[in-house]
C-alpha cells in the first residue's frame, strides 16, 4: 500500500489533471463540512434583527424629536 502511494505520488501530471484534483478536494472539502453542520445542527442561520419598538404614546421619528446635540 505504501509502495503504492509513493508510485502514485511519483507519477507526473499534466495541468489539465492538476486542476481537476484541485477542484474535487475542494468540493469534497466543502461537502464534508455541509454533512457535518447538517449533522450536528450548528449551521449559521440567518438572523433578521429588528429595533425596538417605541412605547405607546411616545413618537420618536420624524424631523425635531431630538434636542440639539443629542
Amino acid at each position: 500500500m505504501r509502495d503504492n502511494l509513493r508510485e502514485k505520488l511519483s507519477e507526473e501530471i499534466t495541468r489539465k489533471q492538476f486542476l481537476q484534483y484541485l477542484t474535487g478536494a475542494v468540493l469534497m472539502v466543502l461537502g464534508l463540512n455541509n454533512l457535518i453542520s447538517l449533522l450536528t445542527g450548528s449551521r449559521l442561520e440567518k438572523h433578521i434583527y429588528v429595533h425596538d419598538a417605541p412605547a405607546p404614546g411616545n413618537n420618536t421619528s420624524g424631523f425635531g424629536n431630538r434636542s440639539f446635540g443629542t
